[in-house]
């Protein structure tokens, strides 16, 4: 049984996404499907760093060049050393109703860990009892869902799979902390016995007690969002350079020194 979540910092991990997502306004929702491209230089709300997110001394995100991701181009890598107090957590808030979400998945692939089905979780931020109380993360590990193979890229269904708690939460219904494995609980089971829940971000992770790992994730999607992890980055109109758009992206040449230079990109040589 592997513990891919350590609740230590997990409180302010929460303060910051209450933050960031519940005192932001009303509750998010899409209109309809939309991909995002993700780069260092532009990395749409994510991040791997405190107080947004919780990597650790001997872990790392980078985005990597991969020809075989399901977006070929490059993906985002998730690393540990040896130390088992490793961590590796990239993180993105949101202010969205349990009962909203119908649809999770991502795309991940093991390069290399020191548990046979070691791989990348999923973790959806939720507080269980309302916008502001009953916090926990619900982890989604693809060991516990299927058959991980090594060196191959694999498409996960989130929301159609199990998820063990990293707390125990009682209001009105009750999670029990899992520690790294059962109970399990099914999004759907979730949504009936917590109607007022309020998910406050996601994001993937490689958890302590993990050593050794070397993993990639692309493809990630949120309900309506599919997050797309790039190196490179450009505009597709010159729209996209105006209001401080130009010094979002990172194509290869390099990145953008203003704005005209990006607006002179779009135009068709």
């Amino acid at each position: 049984m592997k513990l891919k979540f350590a609740t230590k910092s997990l409180g302010t991990i929460a303060a910051l996404l209450v933050v960031t997502a519940v005192f932001s306004g009303a509750i998010l929702a899409q209109d309809g499907p939309e991909t995002l491209v993700v780069t260092q230089a532009n990395p749409r709300g994510w991040t791997a760093a405190a107080p947004g997110a919780d990597t650790r001394t001997g872990g790392a995100v980078n985005f990597v060049p991969d020809s075989s991701s399901p977006a070929p181009g490059a993906a985002l890598q998730l690393t540990t050393t040896s130390a088992t107090t490793a961590k590796a957590q990239y993180m993105h808030a949101t202010n969205t109703l349990l009962s909203d979400v119908i649809s999770l998945a991502y795309h991940t692939k093991q390069n290399s860990a020191s548990f046979a089905g070691g791989d990348a979780s999923f973790q959806v931020v939720v507080n269980l009892c309302g916008p502001t109380s009953g916090f926990t993360t619900l982890v989604y590990e693809p060991y516990q869902n299927g058959t991980v193979v090594p060196s191959e890229w694999q498409q996960w269904d989130v929301d159609a799979g199990q998820f063990w708690s990293s707390r125990s939460v009682t209001c009105g219904a009750s999670v029990v902390a899992g520690g790294g494995g059962a109970p399990f609980y099914t999004l759907s089971n979730l949504q009936g016995s917590f109607p007022s829940a309020v998910v406050i971000g996601f994001g993937v992770n490689i958890g302590s007690n993990n050593p050794s790992y070397d993993v990639e994730v692309d493809l990630f999607k949120f309900n309506n969002t599919t997050y797309d992890f790039e190196i490179f980055s450009a505009p597709t109109t010159q729209d996209d350079c105006f209001k401080g758009g130009w010094s979002t992206f990172n194509p290869p040449s390099g990145p953008f020194k203003n704005q005209g230079q990006c607006v002179s990109s779009t135009v068709p040589q």
